[in-house]
């Protein structure tokens, strides 16, 4: 990146490129990269009569609650009915003992909720396997009814198999059906991408609290900034550039279910327009202002022969991964002659 004479180097392949990102951990808030994001992402208002599939069950009792087993999933063994019905008890007596005037507020007031939530299977410690299985299936079954409203957190701390054609048939809304429908026929893309399309509505509903009717393209993105901030997107793994929903967005606008004049794609909806290379400088604060500039004047030269993404590339790595790893190791560093001391610390850093 730099030569004894404290210019940058002038030739950047892609080679390079893919040698530099490499291993290399990019922990940069949204807003940084796509600043527009967390502007426009707002979930969406609480209608004024929230779904209810199986009617208002905010304050029913837990005997009530139980009897929702054969509503949900007609036609089910008598044994299967008793263990999903024991699930609901053991989830729901549980919950009855915390703070709250209804489920919803001692849901919220529970290990399950929230952005560190605890898997509810964890409520048994000592019980079965059987057990354990029951009651996220009752978590299950109380999201679907909108008995409970989870946070992302608190939704994707547990794991269910099939939650989309369970909140489908739990929901009756022949608009959701016909999506699913829509999903189901694009040949295109693979059985597992239909499903994370399918999850990624089913999940923005129910942790929103709202129909599908309600689901905004601000809405959707709200859920992906959820899912990225909390590290739970779909195939992201450590790469910080990943939203989730991407598929479910082009599915809702290609149906035209967003406001016409919504972009395509997920991406061009937050893209705000491209930095200036002072601006990319400058998401990372340096202290030494001639190194600042010596990076933008780079960037301004490199403008003719790369292109935007390759150029914002450079500015992060150049300025987040390098210089101010540099300024943290030797605050006083005054130019690009490193010394072997500062430059194996800085070696050692990056490499974890």
């Amino acid at each position: 990146m730099a030569n004894v004479h404290g210019t940058l180097a002038p030739t950047y392949t892609a080679r390079n490129r893919r040698t530099l990102f490499r291993d290399m951990d990019f922990d940069e808030p949204v807003a940084t990269r796509f600043p527009g994001a967390a502007v426009k992402a707002a979930p969406a208002p609480r209608p004024d009569n929230p779904p209810a599939p199986f009617g208002d069950l905010s304050r029913t009792s837990v005997l009530q609650l139980c009897s929702l087993v054969e509503q949900f999933a007609p036609g089910l063994t008598h044994s299967t009915y008793v263990k999903r019905r024991r699930g609901l008890r053991l989830l729901f007596e549980h919950l009855e003992t915390l703070p709250g005037t209804d489920w919803q507020a001692k849901w919220e007031n529970s290990p399950f909720d929230g952005d560190k939530a605890l898997p509810v299977n964890t409520l048994v410690v000592s019980g079965s396997t059987q057990d354990r299985h029951a009651v996220t299936s009752a978590a299950k079954l109380a999201f679907c009814a909108r008995v409970i409203r989870p946070s992302v957190g608190g939704f994707r701390a547990n794991r269910f198999g099939d939650y989309p054609e369970s909140f489908g048939l739990a929901s009756h809304d022949p608009a959701l059906e016909a999506l699913y429908a829509a999903v189901d026929a694009r040949s295109n893309l693979g059985l597992s991408h239909r499903i994370r399309v399918k999850f990624d509505i089913a999940c923005a509903l129910t942790t929103q609290g709202i129909g599908l009717e309600h689901l905004t393209p601000e809405a959707l993105l709200h859920y992906s900034l959820e899912c990225r901030r909390l590290g739970v997107t779909h195939g992201a793994s450590k790469d910080q550039s990943c939203f989730a929903a991407r598929g479910a967005w082009e599915i809702l606008h290609s149906t035209g279910h967003f406001p016409p004049g919504t972009p395509t794609t997920l991406r061009k909806f937050i893209y705000t327009g491209q930095l200036t290379p002072e601006q990319m400088v400058d998401r990372y604060p340096l202290r030494n202002q001639g190194i600042r500039q010596l990076i933008i004047d780079y960037l301004v030269r490199r403008q003719a022969d790369t292109d935007y993404v390759t150029r914002d590339g450079l500015a992060r790595i150049l300025t987040s991964t390098f210089w101010s790893k540099i300024e943290q190791i030797h605050p006083d560093q005054a130019c690009l002659a490193l010394g072997q001391n500062v430059w194996d610390q800085w070696r050692a850093h990056v490499a974890f």
